[in-house]
């Protein structure tokens, strides 16, 4: 019996069977709940944005309060911030929804970063984190599976690159 040079061994074959066939298994093992946490990963996305949210307006509220730059400017972004970051708030699940029962707290594995300081920033640094928050929000719209929430993500990106623009020209 001659062996061809390309062809695959019987062995390679039943090997390849029985790895594809344990991970179909293994990856229906816990039906709907397979996520191993208690938030999905749509929900872990809308809270980092969430919290990227809070900086932001932590950093325009400091600016608008010490009374530099553009002030009216920043004052409409910060509208505009806030009226983001309450669409995102919408967006949350309650417990319900997450499949937990009433009084159950969930513990949130969602970003952690230090707290902003309350001091006024350039408009330059504002132009900068605002880049950098459309540039962001491209990548998360793309990680998240809920449609609605991928276009209001990336919605956001588009306003937020819309104030970067505006920002450079102040």
């Amino acid at each position: 019996m001659g062996h061809d040079a390309g062809a695959v061994s019987r062995r390679t074959v039943v090997i390849g069977a029985i790895a594809g066939l344990a991970t179909i298994g293994l990856s229906a093992c816990q039906g709907r709940r397979w996520y191993p946490s208690e938030i999905s990963p749509d929900e872990f996305v809308l809270r980092a944005v969430i919290t990227e949210k809070e900086r932001m307006i932590a950093r325009y509220e400091a600016t608008v309060d010490a009374g530099e730059g553009p002030v009216d400017l920043l004052r409409r972004f910060l509208g505009d911030h806030k009226s983001h970051l309450s669409a995102l708030r919408e967006r949350l699940p309650t417990q319900d929804e997450r499949g937990g029962r009433p009084g159950m707290s969930v513990t949130s594995p969602s970003p952690t970063p230090g707290p902003v300081a309350r001091t006024a920033v350039s408009v330059a640094a504002l132009h900068v984190a605002e880049t950098s928050a459309a540039g962001a929000r491209g990548r998360q719209s793309a990680k998240v599976a809920d449609g609605g929430l991928a276009q209001l993500i990336a919605s956001i990106g588009a306003c937020e690159l819309g104030h970067a623009h505006l920002l450079a020209e102040a």
